[in-house]
């Protein structure tokens, strides 16, 4: 066998170990992941026990259960049961979130549920506020006490408890901004966050463009000057327009206190039994 027959004879091997290995990974992935009608039986069963519960009136292991059915298997209808546990544990913004995504997902639901879930939303947002937060800058995310809403432009405003609540916003670029706001019961508070560039250019240029400090000795005798970057001034100057451009994007709005909790909304009974 000659030496070009060898390596070919060898390469050929290769090539059917590669194959025979990516078929066997494709399987074993395959096996491994579950199929459209087992992941219905897991979440079906989730959903039974998350329904038992929510009957004993343990309504966070209901939620539990009716969360971890929802990301097996996200059938819609599964928002009015993780509406009801939400509102039932005290959770009003939680609950309007899931019953209005519901509604707006499942319109194949049982006329019965659909009310049920118009009515419990209408109670709850007569307890809520609203927050509508416009931005300049396309893209910036959005975060209310925290919680990650989304970015803008937000396609809608935000339902959530009176009293005083802070926004804030970042983009890649920009300084981080944050404001707080006081929401009052059946009201809108409006925000227009502004997140200002990050400017980190030198310092030191003068109004007609020449850079201040390049003379010296060594300028004086033809030799060239040090480049900006290796000045220890530059990054100086660089820190504090950092700082300094950071400090001025944080604009705490005063504001006074509130608070507020729903309470008060009259108990339905669990309509979804069987979301598939």
């Amino acid at each position: 066998m000659t030496v070009q027959t060898a390596i070919r004879t060898t390469y050929a091997a290769l090539a059917i170990i590669v194959a025979c290995s990516a078929i066997t990974g494709r399987a074993a992935r395959a096996a491994a992941e579950p199929t459209d009608g087992q992941a219905k039986t897991r979440a079906q069963g989730l959903l039974s026990e998350g329904t038992a519960a929510y009957g004993r009136g343990d309504y966070a292991a209901a939620l539990d259960k009716f969360t971890a059915a929802y990301k097996i298997f996200p059938s819609p209808k599964l928002w009015f049961n993780i509406g009801q546990a939400n509102r039932d544990l005290g959770r009003p913004v939680e609950a309007v979130e899931a019953f209005d995504r519901f509604l707006r997902d499942a319109g194949d639901a049982p006329p019965e549920t659909l009310a049920e879930a118009r009515r419990s939303a209408a109670e709850l947002k007569t307890k809520l506020g609203q927050i509508q937060v416009t931005c300049a800058i396309d893209g910036t995310e959005i975060t209310v006490d925290g919680k990650q809403v989304g970015s803008t432009p937000l396609g809608e405003m935000l339902w959530t408890t009176p009293g005083r609540h802070q926004v804030a916003a970042q983009h890649a670029g920009f300084a981080p901004a944050i404001e707080d706001i006081v929401v009052t019961t059946g009201k809108i508070a409006t925000v227009n966050i502004e997140v200002l560039p990050i400017d980190l250019r030198p310092a030191n240029n003068t109004a007609d463009g020449a850079i201040v400090g390049t003379g010296g000795a060594a300028a004086d005798q033809g030799a060239a000057p040090k480049p900006l970057y290796r000045r220890t001034w530059f990054w100086v100057a660089a820190g504090v327009v950092v700082a300094v451009g950071a400090g001025a994007a944080i604009i705490i709005a005063s504001s006074g206190r509130g608070g507020g909790e729903t309470s008060g909304v009259p108990a339905t009974t669990l309509g979804a039994q069987r979301a598939f």
